[in-house]
């Protein structure tokens, strides 16, 4: 057995590991993480979500659902550039956690935004510089409290929440100018789409909102997975960059 098989062979038994331990970290970590991290600023958890007997998220499915997305993530990424990959899982599964934070209770934990910021160190290399990492944090912080000025001038409502425009600065500081601008737009286009649909079904009304983190990490990974380090990556440099 040449010494090339030896080490695919490893890296591929690595990743399904890092994706067993993910998908059930993703449920366990959640489930144990401080009930304050899902309140607003001055409000008080309730005795249920302080309970630590509570399953915020059951563990049966989700667990197993989630181990076997991140397997097969792991082993879709690993193949060209394992560094790439572990990089790339702990921003998925930090943007997962957000994601269920996001839909549960309308919070954008601080903690798990910092923790995303804190992970850019693992895709400093695939950057053009330093500068393209800082660029991309001003950006996403602009572009999405420009986004909430114009709503809230439109509509006289909240459109765009904090979290949302932290979530954007911390995904800039990850994934840079062009990173964050496809996110922004994919994001956009899919949330939109979304809404319309549940419109027309009359799922919501007008005036009612529906949380975006999910929206945002899945087109976080979109571009992690499938733009970033391929051929479309390189050609949307020329388009945006």
């Amino acid at each position: 057995m040449d010494t090339e098989l030896i080490i695919s062979i490893i890296k591929y038994l690595a990743a399904v590991l890092a994706g067993v331990l993910l998908g059930n970290g993703a449920v366990y970590l959640f489930n144990h993480m401080p009930a304050e991290w899902f309140c607003d600023y001055g409000s008080e958890p309730s005795e249920e979500m302080k309970d630590p007997y509570t399953q915020r998220v059951k563990s049966t499915p989700w667990k197993y659902y989630f181990s076997m997305f991140f397997v097969a993530v792991g082993l879709y990424l690993v193949r060209d550039d394992w560094a790439y990959a572990v990089a790339a899982l702990l921003i998925i599964w930090i943007l997962l956690e957000l994601s269920i934070s996001d839909i549960k209770y309308r919070i954008v934990p601080d903690q798990l935004l910092a923790l995303l910021a804190v992970s850019a160190v693992g895709t400093i290399q695939y950057h053009r510089g330093w500068q393209d990492m800082l660029l991309g944090a001003v950006l996403g912080l602009g572009i999405t409290g420009m986004s909430a000025l114009i709503g809230k001038a439109a509509y006289r409502r909240e459109t765009v929440g904090g979290g949302d425009i932290k979530l954007f600065a911390a995904l800039g500081l990850v994934l840079g100018v062009r990173g964050v601008v496809i996110v922004f737009m994919l994001s956009a286009l899919m949330s939109g789409a979304h809404m319309v649909y549940l419109l027309a079904r009359r799922k919501i009304g007008r005036k009612d909102t529906i949380p975006m983190v999910p929206y945002i990490s899945a087109a976080a990974f979109i571009y992690l997975v499938f733009i970033w380090q391929g051929p479309a990556g390189a050609y949307l440099d020329t388009l945006i960059i």
